[in-house]
């Protein structure tokens, strides 16, 4: 093994950040790759797949990048032992600012920080990169992360629905069927996917992604307000996810180069919403890898 990691915890209770830092013995970039993973998923989704083949965050790793995978704030009771009602509260605000801490504490301020959103956390990249960390900020890497659109512009009242805020939420039968749906996902090993990758997660953080109305208050947290710190961007897709349509994807490019030409989309045919577990997964990190080789990051 090339590459050295530790683990350490930032936050006070009840809202805790884990994280792993992957530290190579030889580095061949001056950034630090920071890896945010989806809603209800823990950060293992980075480092290993179900079937026991390496993850992003190894991959990256003995390639020379130095990488720190983060766990979302108080993401599962049964790690942080924290209460359901302290879980539900937890809003984007917490988890955003913990990552900030967990990138000020392992990461010089001579450094430049390269965020990887999956999912869900591809909103909070963006936020991170443009209005909390930007000067710190080199790129955006995003994977399945074309949605962020919708949520910082909020949809019209009328489309808004109820949302039980005092219930932790898990991602129904349904979700996990369509971001699994790929020949390349080993479909043996769902139940131990389920199993060991998902947790509950804060009905508050889902909320608000959806730009809730009964939660309408938090609206700001996820609306970038400095756009013009807008980051050179590498956005990458399954031709499978159908979470992410082609009008999606072209109104999330478009709005992007009215901030940043560099913007890159590159579609990875027949992969699903769960690209770095599917068969497969090292040809989406040498991607990221040759992107940031042409841009000496």
């Amino acid at each position: 093994m090339n590459y050295q990691i530790t683990t350490d915890i930032v936050g006070q209770k009840p809202y805790f950040m884990e994280y792993n830092h992957y530290r190579p013995n030889k580095l061949t970039g001056d950034s630090v790759v920071v890896l945010v993973c989806g809603g209800g998923h823990l950060m293992k989704i980075w480092e290993v797949t179900p079937d026991g083949r390496k993850g992003w965050a190894l991959l990256l790793a003995e390639k020379g990048r130095e990488v720190i995978m983060v766990e979302w704030a108080c993401n599962s009771p049964d790690v942080y032992k924290c209460s359901s009602q302290e879980l539900c509260r937890l809003t984007q605000k917490e988890n955003m600012d913990l990552i900030r801490q967990v990138i000020e504490k392992k990461v010089s301020r001579n450094r430049k920080i390269i965020f990887l959103g999956w999912s869900m956390g591809g909103p909070q990249v963006f936020k991170l990169a443009c209005d909390i960390i930007p000067k710190r900020t080199a790129a955006i890497l995003g994977y399945g992360a074309t949605g962020p659109l919708n949520f910082f512009k909020p949809p019209a009242e009328e489309d808004q629905s109820a949302v039980n805020l005092n219930q932790p939420f898990h991602i129904s039968e349904a979700a996990i069927q369509r971001i699994c749906d790929s020949p390349f996902f080993p479909r043996e090993y769902i139940e131990k996917y389920i199993r060991e990758y998902l947790v509950p997660i804060s009905p508050t953080m889902v909320a608000i992604q959806s730009k809730r109305l009964a939660v309408k208050e938090y609206w700001g947290i996820l609306t970038i307000k400095k756009t013009a710190n807008m980051p050179p961007t590498l956005l990458v897709n399954g031709t499978r996810d159908r979470g992410h349509t082609p009008k999606k994807e072209r109104m999330m490019i478009d709005w992007l180069k009215k901030y940043q030409a560099d913007v890159t989309v590159r579609y990875m045919r027949d992969f699903s919403h769960l690209g770095m577990l599917c068969l497969g997964n090292e040809k989406i990190a040498q991607v990221y890898l040759e992107w940031l080789a042409c841009r000496q990051l």
